[in-house]
């Protein structure tokens, strides 16, 4: 019997060797790059919940100086703002001694301003009355875009005569 002969074929896997290494070699450079990318991320990352914790404290010790606070001071703050016909305007306060909610107080229409001005005025009586061995301090949006000019005089007047009327215990803040 004769036998097939299968010829010899010679293949040179040299030239493929290289491409393999060469392609090796890329992956593990990028590897490597990667690896360090993500080190610096993560120390990145690290330092700001590092700086994140640190607000976290102050901001408590702070809101638990705020309380400490409050057993002395009542902060009250009024924004007087208007509608876009700018007929319509609105008192709201913020008051310390009842809870975190803006109320608003009254309403101004027009040149009828009388009727609000006093309720912010009796508003602002009985907080005093209320809180008699407290310290007020009343601010105003003043200079603000938001509030007419005519509105924040009355106001200033308004918060002025508080003043007056007990400097000890009712303060302006600017």
């Amino acid at each position: 019997m004769r036998k097939k002969s299968v010829g010899n074929i010679l293949i040179d896997l040299t030239s493929l060797l290289d491409v393999i290494f060469i392609v090796l070699l890329i992956v593990i450079c990028r590897l490597q790059t990667m690896d360090e990318t993500a080190a610096e991320k993560e120390a990145l990352a690290q330092t700001m919940m590092n700086e994140a914790q640190s607000s976290q404290k102050l901001y408590k010790d702070q809101m638990e100086s705020i309380s400490a606070v409050s057993e002395y001071v009542v902060l009250i703050s009024i924004n007087a703002h208007y509608d876009s016909d700018v007929i319509t305007r609105h008192i709201e306060v913020l008051d310390s001694s009842v809870d975190t909610q803006m109320h608003e107080i009254a309403q101004l229409k027009g040149t009828n301003v009388e009727e609000g001005l006093n309720a912010l005025r009796t508003y602002l009586q009985d907080a005093v009355k209320n809180n008699p061995e407290k310290t007020m301090i009343i601010s105003l949006n003043e200079g603000d875009e938001d509030i007419l000019y005519r509105d924040e005089n009355s106001i200033n007047k308004i918060i002025d005569e508080m003043v007056a009327s007990d400097p000890e215990h009712v303060k302006r803040r600017n």
